[in-house]
């Protein structure tokens, strides 16, 4: 049998269980997916006492609409990432946080623009490493939310496209902005 069919059933078994009612798939469910709703949530808000609040309400959320749940469009663990994202976005906009914009946004980069912003990410050293993470501390939670899930989750376009209710090409232009973005508070940053 192979792992992926083995882990299809399991999932099922899981599945299950937890629209029976059963303690131990609740107990399961959320030994294994607390950790990937928190991590995702405690990215987002910055906040860890936040972030156990809306991981508890994610798993909650899940359990009680686990009959909604298709292993047919995501993996549990992007069905309970996209829970997440939505519980924590609505969360956040309750409290508004600034939001940071570029008058270029939609313009394409230059090739100078792209190689600069290649060897900054290429040639890290403890100084572009702290002007990165300055421009990364300097995004709103949705355009954060994207970067960690692409570069840091390594996770798929369509997985994220998921999450977060939007086209794979739609995330893809987003991570694009979001990297001209990025681009353009370093350079701000290193001119001051």
């Amino acid at each position: 049998m192979s792992k992926k069919t083995e882990t299809a059933r399991d999932t099922q078994r899981l599945t299950d269980g937890l629209q029976r009612g059963e303690a131990d798939a609740q107990e399961e469910f959320l030994r294994q997916y607390a950790p990937h709703a928190f991590r995702l949530i405690v990215q987002i808000t910055a906040n860890t006492q936040d972030a156990e609040e809306l991981t508890q309400d994610t798993l909650l959320r899940a359990m009680q609409q686990i009959q909604r749940y298709d292993p047919q469009q995501a993996s549990l663990e992007t069905w309970v990432k996209h829970i997440a994202y939505r519980l924590t976005l609505n969360h956040l906009r309750k409290r508004p946080a600034p939001l940071l914009t570029l008058d270029s946004d939609n313009e394409l980069f230059t090739e100078a623009e792209e190689e600069a912003l290649q060897r900054a990410f290429a040639e890290a050293d403890d100084e572009r490493t702290e002007l990165l993470q300055q421009a990364l501390d300097d995004l709103p939670p949705d355009e954060l939310t994207l970067i960690n899930l692409f570069y840091y989750e390594d996770l798929p376009l369509a997985e994220i496209a998921f999450i977060t209710e939007a086209p794979p090409g739609t995330v893809a232009t987003r991570l694009h902005r979001i990297r001209k973005k990025l681009y353009h508070l370093i350079l701000k940053q290193q001119q001051q």
